[in-house]
């Protein structure tokens, strides 16, 4: 039987290992849990996610039909994604257009299209659902420490004066009718696998003339994907022809 993610194209330059998809999914903070439900149909869910051990952690309204109707065992796929952005072939000096008697061709040099960069992981696994309040009540206060101990390090001027938020802050019997309303699901992983989209197949003067347009246009999303490739180990490989 194949592996639960072989069919995952990945050209091997741009695969990354397990560290990598951790650090994705401690940036991004939450994934895509995908299911399949009674009918055949994948049905999906964007969630706050915690990778601990050999497992992913979250929680979800009971009233959500998707954890409601499955058994216990269940395979499936939770997907980090990254940020990503568009990539224009203009932005490769090596096949900057022709000038023909002073005027633009408007004719590349070389082969190239446009393209879209991005990080993702995606994990395979069994699904486990449970409604242990004890339990429950750990991972809620584990995740939200988490992120608002995050918030605090990443120093906004806006939270000046302001301590992190703890669920002791909560009055007891709110939290527990909190608890009573949502299902924990934990992903027992089988098979990860991280593709890092960085321009890999392109030289190192077509993937600083990437970062440069990315730098230039400004998006926010243009800024991660170009800090990404900076801090990408170059891996040129001229037969990955992904794009």
């Amino acid at each position: 039987m194949n592996d639960p993610l072989s069919y995952v194209y990945c050209p091997p330059s741009q695969r990354v290992d397990a560290d990598a998809c951790r650090g994705l999914l401690d940036r991004v903070g939450a994934a895509l849990w995908i299911t399949p439900m009674p009918d055949g149909v994948p049905s999906a869910t964007h969630l706050p996610t915690l990778w601990r051990g050999d497992r992913l952690i979250a929680h979800a309204s009971d009233h959500n039909q998707q954890f409601a109707t499955l058994t216990d065992g269940v395979a499936c796929r939770v997907v980090v994604q990254g940020d990503g952005a568009y990539v224009s072939p203009r932005w490769y000096p090596s096949i900057q257009p022709r000038s023909e008697g002073g005027a633009a061709r408007g004719r590349a040099e070389g082969r190239a299209v446009g393209t879209w960069n991005y990080e993702q992981a995606q994990f395979a696994g069994v699904l486990r659902v449970h409604h242990d309040r004890d339990r429950l009540r750990e991972e809620v206060t584990q995740l939200g420490h988490t992120h608002d101990d995050r918030r605090i390090a990443e120093g906004c001027p806006a939270d000046a004066g302001r301590g992190a938020w703890r669920t002791d802050e909560l009055p007891p019997d709110f939290f527990d009718a909190m608890l009573r309303g949502i299902v924990g699901l934990e992903l027992e992983i089988t098979d990860v696998v991280g593709r890092f989209k960085l321009a890999q197949n392109r030289t190192q003067l077509d993937r600083d003339g990437v970062i440069d347009g990315l730098t230039e246009r400004g998006r926010p999303n243009d800024l991660s994907v170009a800090g990404s490739m900076r801090a990408a180990t170059p891996l040129y490989d001229p037969s990955d022809t992904s794009d």
